[in-house]
């Protein structure tokens, strides 16, 4: 048996399918079990982090949803490398995943913006995400103001909003241990296979 199964468990294809386990596991335990940090970098190399939340793994890829027109929008567009940042505290357990950002397709941005509820629909309708506004008084005057448009008519899906999916191309599995003698295992992608490894913790 490999050394990794003794702590992750047998896997067919792909070690996402570990993570999706862990995160189905996380969502029973933790608190907070969809939140993340995603990492990109700027127009100068500089690195940049925010917390988000996970939806879902689809067909095998991450997929979270957002403003097409924030910072991290822009700075996906100009560098698609990406890195998640997963951390169970309950769990004991940490998740890295390194890969390449594209676009989910229109009608499952649309599909999930019209399942939510109208609050959260409007506030996405409003968010003029990262540009400066003058107050917080602003924001909650054009927020009520949308939710008394739209009342009693759907709220129009906003055409900068939507969904990215997560192509994994490295994700690195930590499981905390007494002591900090950690067990971390690391699976790289080659072509149509994983490479897997135990590293130091």
């Amino acid at each position: 048996m490999s050394d990794y199964k003794d702590f992750i468990g047998d896997f067919k294809e792909s070690p996402v399918e570990i993570f999706e386990k862990w995160f189905q596991d996380a969502q029973d335990k933790e608190e907070n079990a969809p939140a993340f940090i995603l990492s990109t970098v700027d127009e100068h190399g500089a690195p940049n982090a925010r917390t988000l939340l996970l939806k879902e793994v689809h067909k095998g890829k991450p997929l979270f949803f957002t403003n097409y027109n924030s910072v991290k929008a822009k700075e996906i567009d100009g560098n698609n490398n990406v890195a998640m940042t997963f951390y169970w505290h309950r769990l004991g357990k940490q998740v890295r995943i390194r890969g390449k950002i594209s676009k989910c397709e229109r009608d499952i941005s649309r599909s999930y913006f019209q399942s939510r509820a109208k609050e959260s629909q409007v506030a996405s309708l409003t968010s003029k995400q990262s540009e400066s506004v003058p107050s917080r008084k602003n924001l909650e005057t054009e927020y009520h103001e949308n939710l008394i448009r739209y009342n009693n008519e759907s709220v129009p899906y906003p055409e900068n909003w939507g969904g990215y999916y997560v192509e994994v191309n490295e994700i690195t599995f930590f499981i905390y241990g007494e002591h900090r003698l950690n067990d971390r295992f690391q699976f790289v992608k080659k072509g149509n296979k994983w490479d897997s490894l135990r590293l130091y913790p």
